[in-house]
């Protein structure tokens, strides 16, 4: 039995096809153009785990890591995993710095940025999209994650190139 060669070029568009139905699977945005998306998930926390560094209680270097899963209309699409470290005492205030890498079927989204005591579980706040791999690799943009009262965190991904 003789099988032919695929072509190359086949296997080329093949593969691009592959990484375009990934990022749309991925983007469940109606974005107007190739580049532009927003899109939310919700995340259910599965861990927390404080680490306290340092003298006992909330120090400089105290870290609290966090695992969830997300949803995007009741099905788990990815997992979200964050990890915020204290950087400012003042009195009963802090402020925590936080990286958090979002696992989607296309590829991670990462964002950091500042959190203060005032923010926590209050209002939404932003972080500074730093990056992604996959489908979301070069992007740019704004993550908001709303956590205010006792609903789960609304995660709002604003990506741009």
């Amino acid at each position: 039995m003789n099988i032919l060669p695929i072509p190359r070029i086949l296997i080329v568009a093949l593969a691009a096809l592959a990484v375009v139905i990934a990022a749309i699977i991925a983007s469940p945005s109606e974005a107007s153009h190739y580049g532009d998306k927003q899109f939310s998930v919700t995340g259910k926390t599965l861990a927390v785990e404080p680490v306290d560094v340092g003298k006992p209680g909330p120090s400089l270097g105290d870290m609290q890591i966090i695992t969830e899963d997300v949803y995007r209309f009741g099905k788990r699409v990815g997992t979200s995993d964050i990890q915020c470290t204290v950087v400012r005492m003042d009195g009963p205030k802090f402020s925590v710095q936080c990286f958090n890498t979002t696992t989607l079927p296309g590829g991670q989204i990462t964002a950091q940025g500042i959190v203060t005591s005032d923010q926590i579980e209050k209002i939404p706040f932003q972080q500074a999209v730093t990056g992604g791999t996959g489908a979301y690799k070069g992007v740019r943009g704004q993550l908001t994650v709303d956590e205010a009262g006792d609903k789960p965190a609304e995660l709002t991904f604003e990506l741009g190139r």
